[in-house]
């Protein structure tokens, strides 16, 4: 158990099965990890074919990025401010604020690894 925790902390991948099944530009939140020991809420997205993941908290004052469509089919969104970060980068759009955390993503077959 203790072996297991330590490697996600450590970066080690966890396995998200079924994203095969998320369409090109929606996002789904997904929680990774117990969250009273050091788990996390990501959001994963498919976008251009490609999944990305990030952060759910907002760098800007900790607002929940939610899930569902993309705003204007390519950018997440945090309800808090209405502010923009683009899935590939986790950069802020048309705004200055600091980038959201991202996280590396690997598709396995119908299945994806995160990296946190």
């Amino acid at each position: 158990m203790l072996s297991k925790l330590f490697g996600f902390l450590r970066g080690k991948g966890v396995l998200v099965q079924g994203v095969d099944k998320l369409p090109e530009g929606q996002a789904r939140i997904l929680s990774l990890g117990d969250p009273l020991a050091g788990g996390k809420q990501i959001v994963l997205c498919r976008l251009e074919g490609k999944l990305y993941a990030v952060d759910r908290i907002c760098p800007h004052e900790g607002g929940r990025i939610n899930e569902g469509p993309l705003v204007d089919g390519k950018y997440y969104v945090c309800p808090l401010h209405s502010y923009k970060f683009d899935p590939k980068t986790g950069e802020s759009i048309d705004i200055g604020c600091k980038a959201a955390k991202t996280y590396k993503v690997e598709a396995k077959g119908k299945d994806c690894e995160i990296f946190v």
